[in-house]
């Protein structure tokens, strides 16, 4: 009878193991429905099916979901699945790019707000990102971050003088003289500069201090009409300052005609022609008309010599400062 006991009690105990690992099995091969939600740029589907399989890991391969690293699930892979629908949130690689850097990486996060939070990018109050903030990158977009701000500078700058133009009866009608030089005053001005990526791209004057004053030019213009023998009043280009001498036709050193071919006589002058062109009227004060229509070896630059019939008035005008007036 003891015998007897002791085998009925392994056979209980043998029935009870059996019945153990059927229940595990058969909790183990169950049949459960999933529900997985899937998010991209492109929206959000449902995947919904009947499986016998348990694991996270498992249920996604059923389903046809290639997940990789950088995908965000809702459960942990290795878990079994549970009763709450299964959320995959898909990475999209984007391109980043900044005024010094132009990287590749992986977000979960489609729109560029939150693009920027994920990458612990920070934007001042004047900077621009493309797209705005408020739209979205798909797979392989990208963000630019365009980086602006303000620059306040201090910058010299010329201040040009002004010309004063004051008659003086003193000059003769044409001329001109300097009384004054101008000379450029300095001030200094406030800009405020708007950077881009390091580049100036516009700026805005705050305000000027001048620091000197320009001094204006004061320029002296000629009243005084040249009134010829008679009241004729001249027309005149302009008045040179000349050395004058005289001079005769003596047959005994010249043939009586001028280089232009002319008879010489008073009223012929000889010139420079580089200073005087041969041909041009003139009215010399104390001599009257004549006509540049002679050279000589010895009449250079300023230097004039004044025709006259004979020996006798040329030797007595001798050598004189005179103005010579080119005529129009």
């Amino acid at each position: 009878m003891a015998v007897m006991k002791t085998v009925g009690r392994r056979s209980w105990i043998w029935g009870a193991t059996a019945a153990t690992a059927l229940a595990a099995t058969i909790t183990g091969t169950q049949l459960r429905h999933v529900d997985i939600v899937v998010e991209s740029p492109q929206g959000t589907r449902n995947v919904r099916f009947w499986t016998f399989r348990a694991t996270v890991r498992r249920v996604l391969a059923q389903a046809g979901l290639g997940i990789n690293q950088h995908d965000r699930i809702s459960q942990n892979l290795s878990q079994t699945i549970g009763p709450s629908p299964l959320v995959v949130r898909e990475a999209i690689p984007i391109w980043i790019q900044t005024a010094h850097r132009h990287f590749r990486g992986w977000t979960t996060h489609y729109h560029v707000q939150n693009i920027l939070k994920s990458f612990h990018i920070k934007l001042g109050p004047l900077d621009r990102v493309t797209p705005g903030l408020h739209g979205a990158l798909n797979w392989n977009g990208t963000l630019t971050v365009v980086r602006r701000w303000l620059v306040t500078r201090e910058i010299s700058v010329a201040l040009p003088y002004a010309i004063q133009y004051r008659p003086n009866p003193n000059l003769w009608k044409g001329q001109q003289t300097v009384a004054a030089p101008g000379h450029d005053g300095q001030a200094v001005k406030q800009v405020q500069v708007l950077m881009q990526d390091g580049q100036p791209v516009r700026q805005t004057v705050l305000g000027q201090k001048v620091v000197n004053p320009p001094q204006n030019e004061v320029v002296l213009y000629g009243t005084r009409q040249l009134i010829a023998r008679g009241g004729q009043v001249l027309q005149f280009s302009r008045v040179l300052t000349m050395v004058s001498t005289a001079y005769w036709p003596d047959p005994a050193w010249s043939n009586g005609y001028t280089t232009l071919g002319m008879k010489a006589h008073y009223g012929v002058v000889a010139v420079d022609p580089r200073v005087i062109p041969l041909g041009t009227r003139l009215y010399i004060p104390g001599y009257g008309f004549a006509v540049a229509a002679d050279t000589g070896s010895a009449i250079v630059g300023d230097r004039i010599d004044l025709c006259f019939d004979t020996q006798a008035p040329a030797t007595a005008w001798g050598v004189r400062t005179v103005r010579v007036f080119i005529l129009k």
